[in-house]
């Protein structure tokens, strides 16, 4: 079983409620020398467990707080050993005030007697303290376990995706339609205008050049990312001449953010091919971005309709293989949305840019 935050919890409330059963049964056993307990005695045995069932789960969510805001171990610590005395104080009255009703007059006249001091309620509850002390030792080792395992998993995948990616980049370099397009156009301005071809030459060669070099490393500037985007787009743009316009918003904070090296191609090459097939002429390609609240936002939009893809078209792998590397890298920190609008398509991706974890 894949672990995800979903899978998580099943397996905590699962485990926390049996955890608890099983051990107010033994307790229960124990106590009554494996006889069988009249009613009032399950009773009061069953409200303690189950006041310690909610108690810890409630607990659980405090801890998950804590771990977030302290990052001292000491700190931490103190406020732990502070957080179970006082959870055990609180868990003897709410156990007391549920149990009350099976209680004799006496009892309850020594009860309200009885002087609430530190030191009483520490003698009368230490076995609880060590009880939660040990179930929060417990929870903390699972923890460490499965954040370790996940980082396994996510390791393991990036491996995966790494290679995925490398592959994916070859296909893009060496893309017979996209270099059967590219030469045609080469060879038909060679007559024609042959400043023009030159200039194609060199736009291609530097594409193929950054796909090259950059299929070893993860991380890019931004703004080398757009270079290798912009020669992409200029050969397009002499393929397509007036067809094709395109517009570039991009602030100089964004430009030196890191991205995954060829993150944008895949979405690029999309808006043009499917949008030469959906939009009215020209096609309009609008690429942005900028850094806001330490959140790089990337915006490519093209004119036209969004294109159902087969899972036969390329293109589609390309498209899932970007949301597969942002979820490996950012994990939980990135966002990938698409927005369909009637004459226009917008691909918007935000990276907190604090957060990377490739």
């Amino acid at each position: 079983m894949k672990l995800n935050t979903k899978n998580i919890n099943r397996v905590f409330w699962i485990a926390n409620g049996i955890g608890w059963l099983l051990y107010g049964i033994a307790m229960l056993f124990f106590f009554g020398k494996g006889k069988i307990p009249n009613f009032e005695s399950f009773y009061l045995n069953f409200i303690t467990y189950l006041t310690g069932f909610v108690v810890t789960s409630l607990l659980r969510y405090y801890l998950r707080f804590i771990q977030k805001k302290i990052k001292s171990i000491i700190i931490i610590s103190v406020v732990l050993i502070l957080t179970i005395y006082a959870i055990t104080i609180a868990w003897y009255f709410l156990d007391v005030s549920l149990s009350y009703p099976f209680w004799e007059e006496d009892q309850i006249i020594r009860f309200l007697q009885k002087n609430m001091t530190f030191k009483y309620l520490t003698k009368r509850n230490y076995a609880q303290f060590f009880l939660l002390f040990g179930w929060i030792a417990l929870y903390y080792g699972i923890r460490f376990w499965i954040d370790f395992q996940v980082e396994k998993e996510r390791k393991e995948e990036a491996l995966i995706l790494a290679q995925t990616a490398e592959l994916e980049m070859l296909r893009y370099q060496l893309n017979p339609h996209f270099l059967f397009n590219s030469l045609n156009s080469i060879r038909a301005l060679v007559d024609e205008n042959q400043k023009a071809a030159k200039s194609m030459i060199t736009e291609l060669s530097e594409f193929l050049r950054y796909s090259l070099l950059q299929k070893d490393v993860k991380l890019v500037p931004l703004s080398r990312e757009l270079e290798a985007v912009k020669h992409y787009l200029s050969i397009e743009k002499k393929r397509f001449e007036e067809k094709l316009q395109i517009d570039y918003s991009i602030s100089e904070s964004a430009e030196k953010v890191n991205v995954l090296s060829f993150i944008l191609h895949p979405l690029i090459e999309n808006a043009v091919k499917h949008g030469m097939k959906t939009s009215k002429m020209p096609l309009k390609l609008l690429l942005q971005s900028y850094v806001k609240n330490e959140t790089l936002h990337i915006s490519i939009c093209n004119s036209g309709k969004w294109v159902n893809k087969s899972k036969d078209d390329g293109t589609n792998t390309g498209l899932q293989n970007v949301i597969k590397r942002l979820k490996n890298a950012y994990n939980e920190n990135y966002s990938f949305e698409v927005v369909k609008k009637e004459d226009v398509v917008c691909i918007n991706i935000t990276i907190k840019t604090n957060k990377l974890n490739e």
